[in-house]
Protein backbone atom coordinates (compact mmCIF):
# COMPACT_ATOMS: atom_id res chain seq x y z
CA UNK A 1 0.00 0.00 0.00
CA UNK A 2 1.50 3.15 -1.20
CA UNK A 3 0.98 6.56 1.10
CA UNK A 4 -1.72 8.95 -0.14
CA UNK A 5 -0.56 12.42 -1.49
CA UNK A 6 -2.18 15.33 -0.26
CA UNK A 7 -4.82 15.67 -2.45
CA UNK A 8 -6.20 12.03 -2.09
CA UNK A 9 -6.01 12.62 1.59
CA UNK A 10 -8.65 15.18 1.34
CA UNK A 11 -10.89 13.59 -1.25
CA UNK A 12 -10.88 10.95 0.95
CA UNK A 13 -11.79 12.94 3.81
CA UNK A 14 -14.31 15.05 2.22
CA UNK A 15 -15.96 12.04 0.81
CA UNK A 16 -16.07 10.46 4.58
CA UNK A 17 -17.03 14.02 6.20
CA UNK A 18 -20.30 13.94 3.98
CA UNK A 19 -20.89 10.24 4.35
CA UNK A 20 -20.95 10.02 8.09
CA UNK A 21 -22.98 13.02 8.45
CA UNK A 22 -25.97 11.18 5.92
CA UNK A 23 -24.91 7.97 8.11
CA UNK A 24 -25.16 9.47 11.54
CA UNK A 25 -28.70 7.38 11.85
CA UNK A 26 -26.47 4.28 11.70
CA UNK A 27 -25.98 2.62 15.11
CA UNK A 28 -22.63 1.57 13.63
CA UNK A 29 -21.55 4.59 11.79
CA UNK A 30 -18.18 4.89 13.03
CA UNK A 31 -17.55 1.34 12.30
CA UNK A 32 -19.24 1.87 8.49
CA UNK A 33 -17.22 4.89 7.99
CA UNK A 34 -14.04 3.38 9.13
CA UNK A 35 -14.79 0.22 6.94
CA UNK A 36 -15.52 2.57 3.84
CA UNK A 37 -11.80 4.47 4.32
CA UNK A 38 -9.96 1.28 4.32
CA UNK A 39 -12.07 0.03 1.36
CA UNK A 40 -11.80 3.42 -0.55
CA UNK A 41 -8.19 3.49 0.33
CA UNK A 42 -7.75 -0.08 -0.85
CA UNK A 43 -9.07 0.60 -4.16
CA UNK A 44 -7.47 4.04 -4.83
CA UNK A 45 -4.18 1.94 -4.71
CA UNK A 46 -5.24 0.28 -8.12
CA UNK A 47 -7.69 2.96 -9.98
CA UNK A 48 -6.47 6.20 -8.25
CA UNK A 49 -8.42 7.99 -5.54
CA UNK A 50 -10.80 10.00 -7.39
CA UNK A 51 -12.00 6.95 -9.24
CA UNK A 52 -12.37 4.91 -6.27
CA UNK A 53 -14.67 7.89 -4.69
CA UNK A 54 -16.33 8.15 -7.70
CA UNK A 55 -17.46 4.52 -7.55
CA UNK A 56 -18.92 4.79 -4.32
CA UNK A 57 -21.31 7.35 -5.98
CA UNK A 58 -23.07 9.99 -4.02
CA UNK A 59 -22.30 9.53 -0.03
CA UNK A 60 -25.86 10.09 0.62
CA UNK A 61 -26.80 7.52 -1.57
CA UNK A 62 -24.22 5.15 0.14
CA UNK A 63 -25.29 5.83 3.85
CA UNK A 64 -29.48 5.19 2.56
CA UNK A 65 -28.10 1.77 1.88
CA UNK A 66 -26.80 1.12 5.11
CA UNK A 67 -29.52 2.52 6.76
CA UNK A 68 -32.06 0.34 4.80
CA UNK A 69 -30.76 -2.23 6.00
CA UNK A 70 -32.17 -1.30 9.58
CA UNK A 71 -34.97 -1.76 8.92
CA UNK A 72 -36.17 1.58 10.85
CA UNK A 73 -35.58 4.80 11.00
CA UNK A 74 -33.40 5.83 14.10
CA UNK A 75 -32.97 9.72 15.50
CA UNK A 76 -29.95 11.81 14.25
CA UNK A 77 -28.49 12.59 17.62
CA UNK A 78 -25.70 14.74 16.72
CA UNK A 79 -28.11 17.24 14.37
CA UNK A 80 -29.99 17.34 17.76
CA UNK A 81 -27.25 18.16 19.30
CA UNK A 82 -26.33 21.25 16.62
CA UNK A 83 -29.61 22.73 17.05
CA UNK A 84 -29.27 22.75 20.20
CA UNK A 85 -26.63 24.75 20.32
CA UNK A 86 -27.35 27.02 17.82
CA UNK A 87 -30.40 28.09 19.48
CA UNK A 88 -28.22 28.37 22.90
CA UNK A 89 -26.28 30.13 20.96
CA UNK A 90 -29.22 32.14 19.24
CA UNK A 91 -30.10 32.94 22.79
CA UNK A 92 -26.80 34.79 23.45
CA UNK A 93 -26.71 36.44 20.48
CA UNK A 94 -30.36 38.27 21.38
CA UNK A 95 -28.92 39.11 24.82
CA UNK A 96 -25.75 40.72 23.80
CA UNK A 97 -27.59 42.36 20.89
CA UNK A 98 -30.25 43.58 23.94
CA UNK A 99 -27.28 44.58 26.23
CA UNK A 100 -25.48 46.26 23.81
CA UNK A 101 -28.59 48.50 22.34
CA UNK A 102 -28.95 49.41 25.90
CA UNK A 103 -25.60 50.74 26.15
CA UNK A 104 -25.94 52.58 23.06
CA UNK A 105 -28.83 53.89 23.89
CA UNK A 106 -27.48 55.12 27.53
CA UNK A 107 -24.77 57.27 25.51
CA UNK A 108 -27.04 58.88 23.52
CA UNK A 109 -29.03 60.35 26.17
CA UNK A 110 -25.91 61.02 28.03
CA UNK A 111 -25.03 58.69 30.17
CA UNK A 112 -25.66 56.84 33.28
CA UNK A 113 -27.02 53.90 34.67
CA UNK A 114 -30.15 51.67 34.00
CA UNK A 115 -30.97 48.62 36.24
CA UNK A 116 -33.56 46.14 34.42
CA UNK A 117 -34.83 43.05 36.42
CA UNK A 118 -35.95 39.87 33.23
CA UNK A 119 -37.27 36.87 34.22
CA UNK A 120 -35.78 37.05 37.89
CA UNK A 121 -32.12 38.26 37.07
CA UNK A 122 -31.56 41.99 37.79
CA UNK A 123 -29.11 43.35 35.60
CA UNK A 124 -27.54 46.67 35.47
CA UNK A 125 -26.02 48.73 32.87
CA UNK A 126 -23.90 51.79 33.23
CA UNK A 127 -22.63 53.68 30.41
CA UNK A 128 -20.47 56.86 30.67
CA UNK A 129 -17.95 59.03 28.27
CA UNK A 130 -14.73 56.87 29.94
CA UNK A 131 -16.28 53.18 30.88
CA UNK A 132 -19.25 50.88 29.40
CA UNK A 133 -19.91 48.27 31.82
CA UNK A 134 -22.86 45.20 32.53
CA UNK A 135 -23.73 43.51 35.78
CA UNK A 136 -26.00 40.79 35.68
CA UNK A 137 -26.96 37.97 37.65
CA UNK A 138 -28.45 34.66 36.68
CA UNK A 139 -31.96 33.40 37.89
CA UNK A 140 -33.26 29.78 37.69
CA UNK A 141 -35.70 30.82 35.54
CA UNK A 142 -33.11 31.77 32.58
CA UNK A 143 -31.74 28.71 32.99
CA UNK A 144 -34.79 27.15 32.88
CA UNK A 145 -35.56 29.11 29.42
CA UNK A 146 -32.05 27.97 28.46
CA UNK A 147 -32.76 24.17 29.11
CA UNK A 148 -36.06 24.57 27.57
CA UNK A 149 -35.45 26.21 24.24
CA UNK A 150 -32.20 23.38 23.99
CA UNK A 151 -34.49 20.53 24.64
CA UNK A 152 -37.26 21.79 22.09
CA UNK A 153 -34.22 22.60 19.53
CA UNK A 154 -32.85 19.14 20.02
CA UNK A 155 -35.66 16.92 20.01
CA UNK A 156 -36.49 18.51 17.13
CA UNK A 157 -33.65 18.20 15.42
CA UNK A 158 -32.68 14.84 16.16
CA UNK A 159 -36.22 13.53 15.45
CA UNK A 160 -36.36 11.84 19.24
CA UNK A 161 -39.71 10.35 18.73
CA UNK A 162 -38.31 7.75 16.18
CA UNK A 163 -37.01 6.26 19.10
CA UNK A 164 -40.86 4.98 20.11
CA UNK A 165 -41.88 4.52 16.49
CA UNK A 166 -41.04 1.80 13.65
CA UNK A 167 -40.30 2.35 9.72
Amino acid sequence: MTSLSLRDRLVREAYLTRFSWAVQDHPHDHALVRDVRREVTATADQIGMRAAVAGLGHPRVLAEGYLAELGRRTPRWATGGVWAGLAVGALVYLALAYTLGTLDTLLDLGGGTLTRTTLGATTQYTATADALGVETSLSWQWLLLGAGVSAVAFALGSRAWRVWTPA
